[in-house]
């Protein structure tokens, strides 16, 4: 057993959630997408709650241009794409990192059953919410209300 598995097990028996993560991004400068991603791991892992145990990040590609983004002048795209195994504390820290760092996936892998106090899952909902009402503030989304 590594390190990694040992330090998993230990936060596993402390209540915490084990998942796995899938963060893609894409940018017009090889450098840039790098440099992107790993800061935005980087920044993910500082998270107050969180733990980033494994981090496993692929190539970068050149990546077909779609008609819109040529039309705009860009003439190359690149990608990469990072695994990570993250640890939460609780699950509100979890959602809180769905907000705020946008995985493309995300699986939690344990533990096989998750508990939550009503103070965690009313701060959840609350999190959620106030996405939501950004969203809305920046005119990109928001709900509808039908009127009687």
């Amino acid at each position: 057993m590594n390190d990694n598995d040992m330090k998993m097990d230990e936060l596993l028996e402390k209540g915490w959630i084990k998942t796995w993560m899938i963060f893609e991004v894409q940018a017009a400068d090889k450098t840039m997408c790098v440099s992107a991603l790993k800061k935005h791991i980087k920044d993910m892992a500082s998270e107050p709650s969180i733990d980033v145990i494994e981090e496993s990040f692929t190539d970068v590609d050149n990546i077909d241009v779609p008609e819109g983004l040529k039309q705009r002048g860009v003439k190359a795209l690149y990608t990469q794409v990072c695994e990570v195994t993250v640890m939460a504390k609780e699950f509100e820290a979890l959602v809180n990192v769905v907000i705020n760092y946008a995985p493309t996936a995300v699986e939690v892998m344990a533990p096989e059953k998750i508990v939550l106090t009503m103070r965690d899952a009313q701060n959840s909902l609350v999190s959620l919410s106030d996405m939501m009402h950004k969203f809305a503030r920046a005119g990109v989304g928001g709900m509808l209300i039908k009127g009687s």
